[in-house]
């Protein structure tokens, strides 16, 4: 999705293609500009989890240059050659049988692959089979691995790493080097097809552009001409709010995919039997779940919440000089963005709820606190996300990459850490309590979660100022 928006949508791509300048070389350029600048937040989170891996295990310095450079940088080259190169191929067929059909087929193929990655894989038995040895959870269990997760790139880094800490280098070089020929292979693939079908994929992205565009105006429900339930300036910003969405494909296509990810993962823990008579087992799965959802929630708000200034666009002095209180476009866009949120937010609680469906305080305490949470760090992301607006920069996707997105994705993932701090002891008393009949005061319970409410509203304070005081700027 970055790669269709950097590759073909970008006006900066259009002009080049205008100037004497080799359609490959152009390919390469903007191959690697859109794999380092869309890859900062993963390379951050990439960075935070090897330097605590490391300190765990008192690594030298040169593991982390090493499998930075070896094992990380090679894994995410494979995935992002391969997603460029299956873009190429797309666009060369939607040339011929139109983007609608290509968009179903697309689906369907997604869908398929995804229920055959977990038929091959099945994650869930792989845990339980690991869980029987607990809590010798620390031994090698390669013979637990399916058989096709042999042939998987992210086999290879993990069997490096671990193979690592062993001191077996042989094995560590053997799978660094699959995984950097496999890296290479794919790269050098993706130049070869991308000389021969990036500029006629180009061309091809031209003509569906052309086929697609229209004079007409919106219409339907989100029509401007439409009479609404709300009072006129509230339905227009409403409209509006949609249209900008809607008429940027990156935005409703990654917004698609998501809300599949999200109906495949509810559908999988509807499945998965996490409950256990192990107190720190059960308070660990517990919070790896709750963090999780805030996870999802985090990366939802960061991809659409945090651009939803810029997006406004070099356009926004119509808004701005209109007799509109600024406040109320602010509000108007915080809703706009906490519904759809918090009801993705409150599934995801309730479907991982399931299986200790018979601890009712924990339950409502758990859905009562997501809420906190969920409109703590969407308030966070619209907050820095004014803040730190581009209103020079078109393309959503590159907003939710820059620097100040990553700066709010560092504090989202400190508020997260806030959260597992608080909540762990209380939760491993209640469940010491319910498994061991260890006597446990409810006072240390909801001292937590009053600190967990207080803690998200004072977040949300904060950020709505922020949010409020840099939309009141010069423009």
């Amino acid at each position: 999705i970055v790669s269709y928006a950097t590759l073909y949508r970008s006006k900066e791509t259009e002009y080049f293609f205008t100037k004497p300048i080799p359609h490959l070389s152009l390919f390469i350029i903007k191959f690697l500009d859109n794999f380092f600048y869309s890859s900062t937040t993963l390379f951050m989170i990439a960075l935070a989890v090897l330097f605590g891996y490391g300190r765990y295990f008192n690594l030298p310095w040169t593991f982390y240059v090493n499998t930075l450079m070896f094992l990380f940088l090679p894994f995410m080259l494979i995935a992002a050659s391969l997603g460029v190169t299956a873009l190429m191929v797309l666009m060369k067929i939607a040339g011929r049988i139109g983007i609608k059909a290509t968009l179903i087929s697309l689906v369907v193929g997604y869908v398929g692959v995804v229920i055959a990655y977990f038929k091959l894989i099945n994650p869930a038995k792989l845990v339980t089979g690991v869980m029987q040895h607990f809590p010798y959870t620390d031994q090698y269990f390669g013979f637990l691995d399916p058989p096709a997760s042999t042939y998987l790139p992210n086999h290879w880094f993990v069997e490096a790493l671990y193979w690592n800490l062993k001191g077996e280098m042989w094995n560590v070089v053997a799978n660094t080097a699959l995984l950097f020929t496999v890296a290479l292979c794919c790269v050098t693939l993706m130049f070869l097809i991308a000389r021969k079908l990036y500029y006629q994929s180009w061309l091809a992205f031209l003509d569906l552009r052309a086929r697609s565009e229209t004079n007409a105006t919106a219409t339907g429900f989100f029509s401007f001409a439409r009479k609404s339930l709300f009072e006129p300036q509230t339905a227009v910003l409403i409209k509006k709010e949609f249209w900008q969405f809607f008429r940027e494909p990156s935005q409703w296509i990654h917004l698609a995919i998501i809300m599949l990810l999200i109906i495949i993962f509810v559908a999988s823990i509807f499945q998965f039997q996490l409950g256990t008579n192990q107190p720190y087992l059960q308070t660990v799965l517990y919070l790896v779940m709750f963090v999780f959802n805030a996870f999802l929630i985090t990366s939802v708000s960061l991809r659409f919440v945090y651009p939803m200034m810029s997006v406004e666009g070099l356009s926004f002095w119509k808004v701005r000089s209109a007799p509109i209180s600024i406040n109320k476009v602010y509000w108007l866009k915080f809703l706009l963005a906490v519904i759809p949120v918090l009801v993705a937010n409150e599934i995801l609680m309730i479907a991982s709820h399931r299986t200790i469906a018979h601890h009712q305080m924990i339950i409502l305490t758990g859905l009562m606190t997501s809420v906190f949470v969920a409109l703590a760090i969407i308030s966070m992301n619209l907050g820095t996300g004014a803040f730190f607006a581009d209103y020079r920069e078109t393309n959503p996707i590159k907003v939710s990459s820059s620097q100040g997105a990553t700066l709010t994705f560092l504090m989202s993932i400190a508020y997260l850490v806030f959260l597992i701090a608080i909540l762990f002891f209380p939760l491993f008393g209640y469940f010491q309590m319910v498994f061991k009949n260890i006597p446990y005061s409810s006072t240390m319970f909801f001292v937590s979660l009053g600190m967990v409410l207080i803690g998200s509203t004072i977040v949300m304070i904060v950020f709505h100022s922020i949010g409020l005081k840099a939309m009141k700027r010069d423009f």
